[in-house]
């Protein structure tokens, strides 16, 4: 009994010292890249073939974290890194779900890459593969967050939850091109909880001249804890000449998720949904994607995580150059892949990803099943 207990101490020790010395080695803003991949493993043993799929699934994410980057044969760089290398290089690899058929065991993981200490195993710079911020330049968006509480929605009101958060977020993503107003007398006048979703852009124009900037009304619905309830958030978009409505849905991870962890998350999206909007007009952006190949995209699903899967992969490809999705709705969602790369070798990379792609006539159909 004691000899398990000063063993229990000492693996213990061991842990600690482990965890710091990742700490200090770690560097304090690291940039990250998260990659999704599968894992594939044939074992008659399903604890080895487990362990052989999170293998490949690591050192596969790796390899498509330098490729991502620009780095030239990055197959044969990375074959050559030490098991040390990749423990440094890889932050995290969390199983998203598994299955195991007959002697085959699949692994689906998120692997979280580090991107300085993948450049450190290169020797190469911290700053390469990343070319200078463009100027951008960005319309003013003005965004009223909306919460809706069991008994009513809150806007102006201290207890609109969203509204905090969203606040926080925006500084961290939008950079200055989306606006939060004060809620002075003057906006008061104009919108509040009750005509927050039936209010018209003319009679918003006041505040469009006043704040020079156009208007998102963002109405957000939480999922309910203790279910997989998406959270969704109605973008009412109203311009001084057009109107226009968008879905956003959350999805949680689990029906655990807390009510706070889902808010948190809606803010998330909320913020970055905006902020994409904000920089659309960008005038490099546009061009880019004036120039770009396009493929109309059509995503079938069942789950939120299912749709959430097939994004990230086409989002993470180096073939793309922007996923454009002005259609969300419940089990099916429209969009554009703007290319920067071949059609033919997204397809290929999605399909490696267990994605089934469809030709339909007017573009691709993805889905996982």
């Amino acid at each position: 009994m004691m000899w398990r207990t000063i063993r229990q101490t000492f693996c213990c020790l061991q842990l600690i010292a482990a965890a710091l010395a990742l700490l200090a080695t770690a560097p304090a803003h690291a940039s990250v890249q998260e990659i999704r991949v599968v894992g594939v493993a044939v074992n008659s043993s399903s604890m080895q073939a487990e362990a052989q799929a999170l293998d490949y699934a690591r050192k596969r994410a790796v390899y498509l974290a330098a490729r991502k980057i620009g780095v030239k044969n990055p197959e044969k760089l990375v074959a050559k890194f030490t098991a040390t290398q990749f423990d440094q290089i890889i932050r995290g690899a969390n199983v998203v779900q598994q299955r195991r058929q007959d002697d085959i065991t699949y692994l689906e993981v998120n692997v979280t890459v580090v991107e300085e200490a993948l450049l450190r195993a290169l020797k190469l710079p911290d700053d390469y593969g990343k070319p200078p911020a463009p100027e951008m330049k960005v319309r003013g968006v003005l965004l009223l967050p909306v919460y809706v509480g069991k008994e009513r929605a809150y806007l102006w009101e201290k207890e609109n939850l969203l509204r905090p958060l969203v606040s926080d977020e925006i500084r961290r993503q939008a950079h200055g091109g989306v606006l939060l107003p004060g809620g002075d007398f003057d906006d008061l006048r104009l919108i509040d909880y009750q005509n927050a979703l039936t209010v018209k852009a003319e009679e918003l124009k006041p505040m469009f001249d006043r704040y020079g900037a156009e208007e998102i009304i963002a109405v957000l619905t939480l999922g309910q804890a203790g279910t997989e309830d998406n959270s969704s958030a109605l973008l009412r978009r109203l311009k001084r000449a057009t109107s226009r409505n968008e879905v956003v849905e959350i999805p949680p991870e689990s029906a655990d998720e807390s009510s706070d962890m889902r808010l948190q998350k809606s803010a998330a999206a909320i913020a970055g949904a905006v902020t994409q909007i904000a920089t659309s007009t960008a005038e490099r952006d546009q061009a880019l994607r004036q120039a770009a190949k396009q493929v109309k995209v059509r995503f079938s699903y069942t789950i939120p995580r299912d749709l959430a899967r097939m994004q990230d992969a086409v989002r993470n490809s180096p073939e793309v150059l922007y996923l454009d999705l002005p259609s969300i709705a419940l089990a099916r969602v429209t969009g554009t892949i703007y290319l920067k790369g071949d059609d033919e070798a997204l397809r290929n990379a999605l399909t490696k990803q267990g994605i089934i792609v469809t030709s339909i006539n007017d573009g691709w159909r993805l889905s996982v099943r």
